[in-house]
């Protein structure tokens, strides 16, 4: 009995315990819950405010974006506005420049001869004449190589082509504006082909030429104009020779025995018209009027007075005129009345005492202005 009441007394005892160690660890358990709740509560409550902030500082940002693009925005107007300014007071004191600046800006960056496209250049040579061509599959072509000073800056041009071939070369006439170099080149350079037109001159410069050309044994044709007369250079550009036309009377005017030569390739073309004056433009005209049309002219005779009559200004009706000539030159060139008509047309004159050279890319559709070496 009595062994009985111990053990219920022990029993109590043990659950009396246990009760209160449930108690206590129910107790630490709700109390770290508590903790865990006010530890979310916490974090939560540091959220919001992060976001408020984040929210706030957007806010903030936006309004900061805002008035500052509006500065911008002020200050872009007033550079656009001086800058259209300063274009219209270029294009009334000098439209010349105002076309070339826009060339250049049509042109870019580009490099010149990684376009597919017909490469032109009018050497700067002073008061003389000096023109490359290249064509879209690299064939090359100088037609006249300005004076007997003039072979440093074409052989220079030359160089920075990379240009150690010419497949054509052209002497227009033998005036020693347009061949005095020409023995330097003939002599320096190799030379596929050389034509000339068939007349003489008594100089010196054109004797050298003669001879260089029978030393080197380079293929030479003297050669006439006319509807079909052509020169075979590229597959992909025609060049055509409109004048000295053969039975006609050029008063034994060697300017006017300058051979007239037409480059096209695409839509787009070239007439180069050496020293020919008033008497071979009107020769041509009664030929075939229709031939003379082309987006690019190189003006005859430097501009002088005895070229370019208004008539084949008319039939040439080009978009661009391109004027090689000396600055400050003794003959006044180009002259006044030559300016006078010119003004009157919508077209584009680039000079090269002015500019320096000039460059351009016909790419069959249209006339691109490359870069102007500016003086």
């Amino acid at each position: 009995m009595e062994e009985k009441e111990r053990k219920k007394k022990k029993d109590k005892a043990e659950n009396k315990a246990d009760n209160k160690k449930n108690k206590h660890k129910k107790d630490k358990q709700s109390e770290k819950e508590k903790k865990h709740a006010d530890e979310n509560k916490k974090t939560k409550t540091e959220l919001d405010a992060g976001a408020a902030n984040i929210e706030k500082n957007a806010e903030g940002d936006k309004s900061s974006e805002e008035d500052s693009g509006r500065k911008p925005d002020i200050t872009k107007r007033i550079i656009i506005a001086a800058a259209a300014i300063a274009l219209g007071l270029l294009f009334v004191f000098d439209p010349e420049l105002f076309y070339s600046f826009i060339g250049s800006i049509e042109s870019g960056a580009e490099e010149e001869l990684h376009q597919s496209g017909l490469y032109a250049a009018f050497i700067d040579v002073g008061q003389g004449d000096s023109i490359l061509l290249i064509s879209p599959n690299g064939k090359t072509m100088l037609i006249d190589a300005g004076t007997p000073d003039s072979f440093n800056s074409i052989e220079s041009f030359l160089n920075k082509k990379e240009i150690k071939k010419l497949d054509a070369v052209i002497a227009t006439h033998p005036h020693s504006d347009h061949i005095g170099s020409m023995k330097r080149i003939i002599d320096d350079y190799s030379i596929g082909r050389f034509y000339m037109p068939e007349t003489v001159n008594t100089t010196t410069t054109f004797d050298k030429l003669l001879s260089s050309l029978e030393r080197k044994k380079v293929k030479t044709k003297a050669i006439w104009g006319g509807k079909k007369s052509t020169i075979n250079w590229d597959d992909d550009v025609e060049v055509r020779v409109l004048s000295p036309i053969k039975g006609n009377d050029y008063q034994q005017n060697l300017n006017d025995m300058s051979l007239v030569v037409k480059v096209t390739y695409g839509e787009t073309s070239l007439l180069l018209t050496g020293d020919a004056e008033k008497t071979a433009e009107a020769i041509m005209l009664k030929n075939d009027a229709g031939l003379l049309k082309a987006n690019v002219l190189k003006l005859g005779h430097h501009g002088s007075s005895t070229s370019s009559s208004k008539a084949f200004l008319d039939a040439v009706s080009p978009d661009i005129v391109v004027i090689s000539v000396g600055a400050d030159n003794d003959y006044g060139h180009p002259h006044k009345e030559t300016m006078e008509r010119l003004s009157k047309m919508d077209v584009k004159v680039y000079r090269t005492d002015k500019l320096g050279t000039v460059c351009m890319m016909l790419d069959g559709k249209e006339v691109k202005l490359l870069d102007i070496s500016k003086k």
